[in-house]
């Protein structure tokens, strides 16, 4: 869950620190920077993506088993 919140912050946080900043400062542009936004958001991306690489907690080698039932109870998916 948290990878997926890293993941739309790099997407989303340039974009949103952008809106936030002419709201708070009562900017008034007419012409939004949307090319240097996209480039930005694309470089945290990069970054994010490669922090999860290479910071990863699973091996390569690991099994994933998939949720099932056992007894009439639902045991959780885990890697091994």
């Amino acid at each position: 869950m948290i990878k997926k919140i890293i993941l739309l912050l790099a997407i989303l946080g340039p974009f949103i620190l952008y809106f936030f900043s002419v709201w708070l400062l009562k900017l008034e542009k007419k012409k939004y920077p949307i090319l240097k936004l996209s480039i930005a958001s694309v470089i945290l991306l990069i970054v994010a993506l490669g922090f999860f690489r290479f910071y990863g907690e699973f091996s390569p080698d690991t099994k994933y088993t998939p949720a099932e039932y056992k007894d009439g109870k639902l045991v959780p998916a885990e890697n091994k």
